[in-house]
């Protein structure tokens, strides 16, 4: 498969939609930087490259001022959503000094000692919404485990009640249209009502919390009350962590999950190995995200004229690291699925699915923790599972992230 990369609509082709793989190959082979015809917008896809431009935040700012949507012709173009420097940016969206200070004090929420008083919790939640999977025996795998699991997490990290989790996932799934790159301009403003929605969402929940004696605050929300009271955060800045804590914590542990099950729905041989050897089911893990991760890319913004490997970048540029192609093997090599099926080790070397350099994701751990989880749980409680022959999976069309709409599977119980 070659693409035409003077192709100014090429993202937004129906088949790289499906399987974008192809296009990421062609791209690490013949551009690895490829301006967007007629646009100011680079996608890179050069690991060397992606490495160089994380480690440089102050030419490529981590802001996310426009977005990608479709122009109702099939080409994406840029719309712009906010402001350089707006102090709406937080953590995986704020350049330093303040990403440096919110991850410094975010980070005990997620540390060893959290994520063991986390897994408990975990477990509870994946057995609840597993005890319904298999008295059905035959649904949609995403409806009923792979989009709740994370929310229900979410809502018990944040400190929400378990009755919060339709709204997170209406508002998450709304608001993602913002960042889909297939929205058009009408979708765009109805995405941005879910955004309004999310907003209002959150800001009366902190306000509860607010009201609350600083003894009966629970979970991060809580917690970032108490930064309120403090002066520590101000409450832009709260709203927006929980912003980016409700929907990038339900967005990407969803992606993986359905990946991760219809993966081994299509691999008997996998599917009971690990269910053999749940051991191997990290490293297994690994590889799902190096192969097929949530993220395909990351926007960056860019402040004032400058240049990546000999490429000319003119202020104001967006500029994608395409996360995805980053983690596709290197021009003329081997898969990796092979590489790591011939090893004697099965380690998985680091790939680039949460990300690279100080904004790595804060919260992988939680991720992975869910999907080991659940994917333990799930085969545990299985003799088989396999995709449902009269109802294939679809996907919801994203340049940005990779989302089941709908996985059905045929689950036999142990």
């Amino acid at each position: 498969m070659t693409y035409d990369l003077r192709d100014a609509g090429l993202l937004l082709r129906p088949d790289v939609l499906l399987d974008p793989k192809p296009l990421h190959d062609q791209l690490r082979r013949e551009a690895p930087i490829w301006q967007i015809p007629g646009q100011d917008t680079f996608v890179v896809s050069d690991p060397k490259l992606i490495r160089e431009a994380v480690g440089r935040p102050d030419d490529f700012s981590s802001n996310i001022v426009f977005v990608l949507h479709d122009d109702g012709n099939g080409c994406p173009v840029p719309h712009r959503i906010s402001n350089y420097r707006d102090p709406i940016h937080v953590l995986s969206t704020a350049d330093p000094p303040d990403h440096t200070r919110h991850r410094r004090m975010v980070q005990p929420n997620f540390s060893p000692a959290a994520l063991a008083e986390l897994e408990s919790e975990v477990e509870r939640i994946v057995d609840d919404h597993l005890a319904r999977v298999l008295e059905r025996g035959r649904l949609d795998i995403v409806a009923a485990f792979s989009d709740p699991v994370p929310a229900a997490t979410v809502c018990a990290i944040l400190g929400l009640p378990a009755s919060d989790v339709p709204t997170i996932l209406r508002v998450t799934l709304g608001t993602g249209a913002l960042l889909d790159g297939v929205t058009d301009a009408s979708g765009i403003a109805a995405a941005g009502e879910s955004a309004m929605e999310l907003g209002m969402f959150t800001h009366g929940r902190l306000q509860e919390s607010l009201a609350l004696p600083v003894e009966e605050r629970r979970g991060i929300l809580g917690w970032l009350a108490g930064q309120m009271d403090s002066g520590e955060l101000t409450e832009i800045e709260v709203l927006s962590m929980l912003t980016v804590f409700v929907s990038a914590g339900s967005e990407t542990t969803a992606s993986l999950l359905a990946t991760a099950i219809e993966t081994l729905a299509r691999d008997p041989e996998l599917q009971e190995r690990l269910r053999q050897d749940p051991s191997g089911i990290p490293d297994a893990i690994e590889l799902m995200l190096r192969e097929d991760g949530p993220f395909q890319f990351h926007f960056r913004y860019v402040p004032n004229d400058t240049s990546l490997g000999g490429t000319v970048i003119p202020a104001g540029s967006r500029v994608l690291l395409m996360w995805a192609a980053a983690n596709r093997p290197a021009p003329g090599a081997a898969e990796w699925s092979a590489v790591v099926s011939e090893s004697d080790s099965g380690r998985i070397p680091p790939h680039f699915a949460f990300g690279r350099g100080i904004h790595f994701c804060i919260g992988a751990p939680v991720a992975r923790l869910e999907a080991r989880v659940a994917l333990t749980r799930l085969l545990a409680a299985t003799r088989s599972f396999a995709i449902d022959p009269d109802s294939p999976p679809t996907r919801r069309p994203s340049i940005f992230i990779r989302r089941h709409a709908t996985l059905p599977l045929v689950v036999e119980p142990a």
